[in-house]
This record gives structure tokens, C-alpha cells and sequence, in this order.
């Protein structure tokens, strides 16, 4: 039995519509807020969840959107507004926020139940809007090659596209250097236009110089020779910023001597040595009690510090300094 989530704030309103929809054999959840929806489309994943536009709180738009970024629901689940607004605006907004149709205000319930059908046995239906011509985000295509003058870098197509290069600032330039060249006056700004985009051509497309050897070897442009000592003179920067950090060692416990100063050891022999020597402490303590030495079982003790004391030795043992004969 297909599932739907009906979302109206509106009591009287809600129940009619839900009862429509059960009557054609759908299971329906009744939902008063948009927070309630959202919980529970996401813990029942229902087939379609329904939204009614007008709300005193919050927006079913954002909701769809926190609602179709979860794989899950994303895959399994469609989302139907019916909305008064049916504006290229809120049906682009529907469309990115992965809302699968909007249905105009008045709803015809025949209608409404058709298309309920369809999402629910997942039949295409066309979304709201067309969201792929210039809209979708997440990268960019550069396009750049050597010799190729279309110029569809973002940045460069705005610096130095063909709109950069309007009368006024042939006209600029031609002034700011009227007077500074021999014969530049008899220049046309036509010429001027021309020389420019040749210029501006070799600076960023142009091929300079082969790099690499054989099937490897491959020419690049000036834009990506300055990009390239860019990522190098950065790739220094953080190599020495970060080679402190991850040269450093992690501080080392150490014996003071008079003959060679420091000398690390490791934390756990000393532990040891440490413990060792409190049970040694305890022991002797007890022995010197009167009486204490006809205990037998300070012997098994006593056995128990020997072992220790040895355990001890040969741990600092590799740590001190080489005797000098």
C-alpha cells in the first residue's frame, strides 16, 4: 500500500484532503507542522509527502531541501507542493530544492490523485523547472587551451573578454600614451583593438616552450606557467610552515648525569623502576617490625622484589652511559 505524508497547518483542510486520499487506498499521515513532516518523512520514508504552500511558520521549500539532501529519502521518496504561486521564481526554487511537482491552487482532486499516483509508482513527471542550464553548481568547466581565444575562464572572460575592450578604453589607452611613442597618433583604434587582443592572446593562450620529453612533452600557455610558480611558491610556504610541526618529537623522559647530561630512557622503565622501588620500600618496612621476620610469607615477597629489582636493571641498563675504561 503506498504511503503519503499530507503537511496542512490548516485542521479542517488537512482532514478533507487526507480523507480523499485514503478513500483511494493510500496509507496517509496527518502532519500540523512543517518540523513534524520533516521527522517523520525521514523516519518512515513515505512514497510521497504532500505540502500544502501556505504556512505562519516556516517555508515547505527549505523543507524539501533538507529533505532531499538525505540520500535515502532522495531515492525513495517525492515531494508535491500545492502552492497559489506557480512564478517562474518559486517554480525554479521548487525544482533546485528537489521538489518533484507543483501543483497549482485551485487543485483539482481527480488531478491531484493521478499525479499522486504517478509519484508513487515513481513514473517520470517533468519537475517545476528546468535547473540545468546555467544553474547547477559544484564546478566549472575552464575550457582554456593553448591558442584557443573563447575565453571562458570566469575571471579572465570578465578582465579581458572581448567586452573589455570597448571604444572607452581604446580610447584611454590612446590617450595615456599620446605623445610617449613616434607615429602612435596615425593609429587607428581598430589597429589599436587589434594589437591588443593579439597581446592579450599570447600572454594567456599562447604556447611558449615544450616541457617534458617524448608523448609527455606538452606546451603551455603563460597563464599556466605563472599559475604553476604560484602552486610552487605556495607549496614552499606550507612545507616551511608545517615541517616544525611534523619534524617535532614528542618529549622524552630523561636521567640527569654529571657525565653526559640528558639521556633519554622510556617512560615505562622508569614507571617500573618507580614501582619497584615502593614495594622494596614496603618491604623493608615490614621487615624491620619485631616479630615480622617469622611471617612466612615475606619470603614469597621478598622472592617476588628480587625478580622486580632485576626486571628494573636490565630496563635502564641500554639507557646509561657507556662505562670508560
Amino acid at each position: 500500500m503506498p504511503s503519503v505524508i499530507v503537511a496542512d497547518e490548516n485542521e479542517g483542510r488537512r482532514n478533507l484532503l487526507a480523507g480523499s486520499i485514503e478513500r483511494e487506498g493510500y496509507e496517509v499521515t496527518r502532519t500540523a507542522t512543517l518540523r513534524q513532516c520533516e521527522g517523520t518523512a525521514l523516519a518512515t520514508m513515505p512514497d510521497v509527502v504532500l505540502m500544502n504552500s501556505d504556512w505562519k511558520t516556516g517555508d515547505p521549500v527549505d523543507t524539501a531541501s533538507k529533505l532531499t539532501t538525505d540520500p535515502e529519502f532522495d531515492l525513495k521518496c517525492r515531494v508535491v507542493i500545492m502552492s497559489g504561486d506557480s512564478g517562474p521564481e518559486y517554480l525554479m526554487s521548487a525544482a533546485q530544492a528537489g521538489v518533484a511537482e507543483v501543483l497549482a491552487k485551485p487543485v483539482d482532486m481527480s488531478k491531484l490523485l493521478t499525479q499522486l499516483t504517478k509519484h508513487a509508482n515513481k513514473l517520470f513527471v517533468p519537475p517545476p523547472a528546468d535547473v540545468n542550464k546555467g544553474t547547477q553548481g559544484g564546478y566549472f568547466d575552464i575550457k582554456v587551451t593553448a591558442g584557443d581565444p573563447s575565453w571562458s575562464l570566469p575571471i579572465l572572460e570578465q578582465l579581458l573578454g572581448e567586452d573589455s575592450l570597448d571604444d572607452d578604453f581604446v580610447s584611454e589607452i590612446m590617450t595615456k600614451v599620446e605623445g610617449q611613442l613616434d607615429g602612435f597618433e596615425d593609429l587607428d583604434p581598430e589597429t589599436l583593438k587589434t594589437i591588443l587582443r593579439t597581446t592579450f592572446d599570447a600572454l594567456i593562450l599562447d604556447a611558449t616552450e615544450e616541457h617534458g620529453d617524448g608523448d609527455e612533452a606538452k606546451r603551455m600557455s603563460r597563464l599556466e606557467e605563472a599559475l604553476d610558480r604560484q602552486a610552487e611558491h605556495i607549496e614552499e610556504v606550507l612545507e616551511a610552515a608545517l615541517d616544525p610541526v611534523l619534524n617535532e618529537q614528542p618529549d622524552k623522559v630523561a636521567i640527569l648525569t654529571e657525565e653526559t647530561g640528558l639521556i633519554p630512557t622510556d617512560p615505562d622503565a622508569l614507571n617500573m623502576t618507580v614501582r619497584t622501588l615502593e614495594i622494596i620500600h614496603e618491604l623493608l618496612w615490614e621487615i624491620g617490625i619485631p616479630g615480622r621476620l617469622a611471617d612466612s610469607t615475606l619470603t614469597h615477597r621478598v622472592e617476588d622484589a628480587v625478580l622486580l629489582a632485576q626486571d628494573a636493571k636490565e630496563a635502564l641498563e641500554g639507557f646509561l652511559p657507556e662505562n670508560e675504561d
